[in-house]
């Protein structure tokens, strides 16, 4: 298990709705789970993007769109 450091944060209040949705969405047990997951996932992407990868979604009825995440982009 990695050592814990504690870090304090100011949030906006769209900040911490934020964090209540990921919290939700990931089921994980509370806010600083939350803001893990999302430093990961977004550490994750930015990797992937920087090399020749695009990030693609497909709805259900097979349309596909490019997704663009400013500052995780790289230069297409």
């Amino acid at each position: 298990m990695s050592q814990l450091i504690k870090v304090m944060m100011n949030l906006t209040e769209r900040d911490f709705e934020n964090a209540e949705k990921i919290t939700e969405q990931l089921r994980v047990h509370n806010k600083a789970e939350a803001v893990s997951a999302a430093l990961s996932i977004s550490s994750f992407l930015g990797e992937m993007l920087q090399g020749d990868k695009e990030l693609i979604v497909r709805d259900r009825k097979g349309g596909m769109e490019k997704i663009i995440i400013p500052g995780l982009t790289g230069a297409y």
